[in-house]
C-alpha cells in the first residue's frame, strides 16, 4: 500500500508549464515524453523494511495552441501511453486512456493559468500526472542572454485526496543551438518546490509534505515552438497517518524526456 501511495503521490506532485508560440493562429505538434521515476520508502517506524520501486512510461500526445481572446487556447490529447511491467498505473488504464483530452489557457505573455481534463473521469485524473514538467515557460520574443524568474501554485485532486505543489523556477537563455534541422535558442531552468497534500488509505488518511529541487535544459525554435528538452528532480517526502506512528521519509528521483514527433 505505501508503495503505491508514494508512486501516485509523485505523479500527482507536478506542474504543468506552457509555451509561447510565436504568431501563428494555431500550431499543432505531436511529442513523445519519455519519464523515469524511482523512489525508496524507510517503513521502519511502521514496522517494515525499506522499499524500493522504479519504473519507465512512454506517453504519446498532441498539443495544439490557437489564438483566442488576448492569448492562446491549448488542447492536449492522448495518442498512446505506455508503461513498463513496474508502473503503478494498470495497463488497462493507459489503454483507456487513449483520446482523452486536456485543455488549458496560455496568457499573451506565455503565463499559463492552468490544465484540466475536459471530462473529469477517473482515468484522465490517474494519468494526467504523466504529462508532468512537459513544457517550460517560454516569455514571447526571447533572446540569448534574457533571464526571468517564475512562481507558481498548482493544485493535483480535489478534497482530501489533492496535492499542491508550489514551484519557483530560474530561467535564463543560454546560447543557440541546433535541434534536428532547425535553429533553436536553449532555456536553462534551476527550480525549488514544495509539496502538500492529503490521499485516502483503507487506514485513513495521509498527510504528504516535502520539498525538491531540480535542473531542465530546453529547445526553442525560431518561431517560439518548443522543440523538446530534458529535465531532472529529486524531492525529499514524508507520508504520515495513522499507519505508522511517526512520517515515513520518502526519497524521489525523477526524469522528463521530450522529444518532437514527425
Amino acid at each position: 500500500m505505501l508503495q503505491q501511495l508514494a508512486a501516485f503521490t509523485a505523479l500527482a506532485a507536478v506542474t504543468w508549464v506552457l509555451p509561447s508560440l510565436g504568431q501563428a493562429p494555431t500550431a499543432t505538434t505531436k511529442y513523445r515524453i519519455d519519464q523515469t521515476l524511482s523512489q525508496e520508502i524507510d517503513a521502519t517506524a511502521a514496522g517494515a523494511t525499506k522499499q524500493t520501486i522504479a519504473f519507465k512510461t512512454s506517453s504519446f500526445i498532441t498539443v495544439t495552441l490557437a489564438d483566442s481572446g488576448g492569448g492562446k487556447v491549448m488542447r492536449v490529447v492522448i495518442d498512446s501511453l505506455r508503461g513498463d511491467r513496474a508502473t503503478p498505473i494498470p495497463a488497462a488504464v493507459l489503454d483507456s486512456a487513449k483520446g482523452a483530452e486536456f485543455r488549458g489557457f496560455v496568457e499573451k505573455s506565455g503565463k499559463p493559468t492552468g490544465l484540466a481534463p475536459v471530462t473529469g473521469t477517473s482515468v484522465a485524473t490517474q494519468v494526467q500526472g504523466l504529462l508532468s514538467d512537459f513544457f517550460p515557460w517560454i516569455r514571447a520574443g526571447v533572446k540569448v542572454g534574457d533571464s526571468w524568474t517564475d512562481t507558481t501554485a498548482k493544485v493535483n485532486g480535489v478534497g482530501a485526496d489533492s496535492v499542491t505543489v508550489r514551484r519557483v523556477s530560474a530561467y535564463k537563455a543560454s546560447g543557440n543551438a541546433t535541434q534536428g534541422a532547425r535553429k533553436a535558442v536553449v532555456i536553462t531552468e534551476d527550480f525549488s518546490s514544495s509539496v502538500a497534500g492529503t490521499q485516502p488509505t483503507p487506514s485513513g488518511p495521509a498527510r504528504i509534505e516535502g520539498n525538491g529541487s531540480g535542473k531542465g535544459s530546453y529547445y526553442v525554435g525560431t518561431d517560439g515552438r518548443y522543440l523538446g528538452g530534458s529535465s531532472q528532480q529529486q524531492s525529499a517526502l514524508k507520508i504520515s497517518g495513522s499507519f505508522a506512528p511517526q512520517p515515513l521519509p520518502i526519497t524521489i528521483v525523477q526524469t522528463t524526456k521530450v522529444t518532437t514527433l514527425k
